[in-house]
């Protein structure tokens, strides 16, 4: 019993180490973020000058209680410093999310939730045209009201990843579509914990500031 008990704490710091790990690597990131021009006079504060920003809607459906969901946020994505090699003349780049969702099934009526993930990793490959792919991935956290459906409580790790295309409609501006797949537990540290496996399908605006 202590040994699954020991388990389960190692698996949740773990978790919450990855997340301070991505907090330290959007900081560091937005530090080497070099703003020209005009931007660069204005910019005060280089976690107020992140290569993308977006607002991207999303619906979603999961694996159990018919549950649909009806989610909305923003994101900030920045530049790894220049000491990741860039891929293909592409940086890749570290995001910073926060969605809120409506949630409705056959159980859980006009429930809710909050999710924040400061560990998205992204990769574009953009030759300056007007479709450019991408894929992305990776770590957060998720409060929900969700109940009866044998996750183990409000608190949940997040462990998602897809991808997508953006369509610019000028130099900057783009329509982003994009699917993901999402999973959430508390890496059992409450019991039940039988996780929750959510398919989203995004659609938003996205603006890259700078893009050459």
């Amino acid at each position: 019993m202590n040994g699954s008990r020991g388990s389960t704490s190692r698996r949740a710091s773990g978790r919450a180490v990855l997340l301070a790990v991505a907090v330290t690597l959007l900081i560091a990131a937005s530090s080497r973020a070099e703003p020209s021009g005009d931007t660069a006079a204005k910019s005060t504060c280089p976690l107020l000058s992140p290569q993308e920003c977006s607002f991207r809607f999303a619906y979603g459906y999961s694996d159990r209680d018919s549950l649909s969901f009806y989610t909305f946020g923003p994101r900030v994505a920045y530049d790894l410093p220049a000491l990741v090699p860039a891929i293909a003349g592409n940086r890749i780049r570290i995001g910073l999310e926060m969605t809120g969702s409506i949630i409705n099934g056959d159980i859980n009526k006009n429930a809710g939730e909050f999710a924040l993930s400061p560990l998205i990793f992204d990769y574009r490959y953009d030759n300056g045209g007007m479709l450019v792919p991408f894929i992305e991935g990776g770590e957060g956290i998720v409060l929900t009201t969700l109940d009866d459906i044998n996750i183990g409580g409000p608190f949940e790790f997040s462990s998602q990843g897809g991808g997508g295309f953006h369509f610019f409609v000028s130099k900057e501006n783009a329509i982003t579509f994009a699917f993901r797949f999402r999973h959430i537990s508390n890496s059992g540290i409450k019991s039940p914990n039988s996780g929750l496996n959510t398919y989203f399908f995004n659609v938003g605006f996205s603006r890259f500031p700078n893009r050459r």
